[in-house]
């Protein structure tokens, strides 16, 4: 027989806030007591997402702002890190974007998982040097924060580093040029963060990048409290309105109502979709989809990614069945 676990005991504490019943028992089951915390929590304001709400370190972002500053004004070739997962590819969709729109000279960089493995290594820093061998900064994205050994070979060969990442750090961080880091938010979180910094977009004003933040937030499955509530709401928002053709075009081939499009659709559709082509080929096709600005390359592409999704369920599937 199961038995029920009641987390609630029906004492209700919360008595300076108009609420139905039902409404303050799952109020409460969240740990919501207070006034304040209800208020954040039933209302969410983009403008309370900040440098400072998820606790990034000012300094050494402002060091990050003067390096790319310096970067941008002398032409140095920069690369923009990333990852093959959803997250890693929004992200580094977010900073190539934001860099390459105030005049830098930068491209992306996505390690194949096979070939190059997860993160920043230096076999990913010896192909990139061999494809841009002027390149002289390199910024990660969702990926670096243990990677000590490989900021320590880019700085032999010339290169400064500069880290976002979001994931937990080991006790001895890399000797990075600055470090962009909170546990707080996804790794296309903290690009976002910095992608405002440096457009100096207001804090309430919502910008054309916001769509990629929710579709990396809820494919990384990072709880929904806090500052992620908040992005996935005002996120979902965007996405239903994007004018990215490449994911108008992958909402067409599976068939998605971009209206009605919730933290389902993107979990269970889209980003299956977006992950398919880090896992079975290379993660690049993905990030050319969101960025593409041709109607030609979005179709081609969305029909690629959704074609290889389903090699991998069926791959999944015969997996499952041999096993």
């Amino acid at each position: 027989m199961k038995k029920w676990d009641i987390k609630n005991n029906f004492k209700f504490q919360i008595s300076n806030f108009k609420l139905d019943k039902f409404t303050k028992i799952l109020l409460e089951n969240r740990g919501l007591k207070t006034k304040k915390e209800i208020d954040a929590f039933l209302n969410p304001r983009l403008e309370n997402v900040t440098v400072d709400s998820v606790d990034i370190d000012k300094k050494q972002l402002a060091k990050v702002l003067k390096r790319i500053e310096k970067s941008i004004k002398d032409k140095e070739q920069i690369v923009v890190f990333g990852d093959y997962d959803v997250d890693g590819i929004c992200g580094t969709a977010i900073l190539w974007e934001t860099l390459h729109n105030l005049g830098a000279r930068v491209m992306p960089y996505i390690p194949h998982r096979v070939d190059e493995g997860y993160g920043l290594s230096k076999k990913g820093i010896s192909n990139v040097k061999s494809e841009m061998p002027d390149v002289k900064l390199i910024i990660t994205v969702d990926n670096g924060i243990v990677a000590s050994e490989a900021v320590e070979y880019a700085k032999k060969k010339g290169i400064d580093v500069i880290i976002t990442d979001h994931h937990v750090p080991s006790k001895k961080l890399p000797k990075a040029y600055a470090i962009v880091h909170t546990t707080k938010l996804c790794g296309t979180g903290v690009a976002y963060l910095l992608s405002k910094v440096l457009r100096h977009i207001p804090r309430n004003e919502d910008d054309e990048h916001l769509e990629l933040v929710a579709l990396a937030t809820i494919a990384d499955l990072v709880p929904l409290r806090e500052a992620n509530r908040v992005l996935t709401k005002y996120g979902l928002s965007a996405l239903a309105k994007t004018k990215r053709l490449g994911l108008l075009e992958l909402f067409k081939e599976a068939a998605l109502d971009a209206s009605v499009i919730g933290v389902y659709h993107v979990g269970h559709i889209i980003a299956p979709r977006l992950n398919a082509m880090g896992r079975m080929e290379y993660a690049m096709g993905s990030l050319r989809l969101l960025c593409t600005k041709s109607s030609d390359r979005a179709v081609k592409l969305a029909w690629k990614l959704g074609q290889t999704n389903r090699e991998r369920q069926m791959l999944t599937k015969d997996s499952f069945l041999q096993a």
